[in-house]
């Protein structure tokens, strides 16, 4: 008799851990899994928001001396703010943005007409970078104008202006 409660008590233990082992696996088999879909859609996702920033550039450039393009953007993305450049290294127009996601950093180029992107005189919602307009997107309060000034020196010149 006692064999057999010993029996019966020692296949419980061993089909108690077995199903605790298929469980942690499982677990950590989903936990890693959606980790990695995580970093793919916020990789998605910021890549796709950018697109506006090019556009803006291209309807500005396109537009003409005297043309304004004024737009509207969200000034963090899940609630983590993110960096804005517009810049000309070379013959090479690019606006670049940069944001810290869950798992890591994201950093874009996105090509745009060749012109001098400058900031605007008196405004105070930029910052120094190299090559480039660097735009704080907080002070900027998610709002920026694109103003084609024409030609200045054999370039054609965009002004950066904060909407605030």
């Amino acid at each position: 008799m006692y064999t057999k409660k010993g029996q019966v008590a020692l296949e419980f233990l061993v089909y108690a851990g077995v199903f605790l082992l298929i469980a942690v696996s499982a677990y950590t088999l989903t936990y890693f899994t959606q980790r990695s879909e995580v970093a793919i859609r916020e990789s998605q996702m910021f890549k796709e928001f950018g697109y506006k920033f090019q556009y803006a550039a291209i309807v500005a450039y396109r537009g003409g001396p005297g043309f304004t393009y004024d737009f509207y953007f969200d000034k963090s993305i899940d609630g983590k703010p993110f960096d804005l450049v517009y810049m000309t290294v070379g013959r090479n127009s690019n606006v670049k943005t940069v944001w810290n996601g869950t798992s890591s950093e994201y950093v874009y180029l996105y090509p745009i007409p060749l012109a001098q992107y400058e900031p605007a005189a008196g405004e105070d919602c930029f910052n120094p970078a190299a090559g480039g307009t660097s735009i704080s997107v907080d002070k900027a309060n998610g709002h920026i104008l694109l103003s084609n000034e024409g030609v200045k020196d054999g370039n054609i010149v965009i002004r950066v202006h904060c909407g605030g």
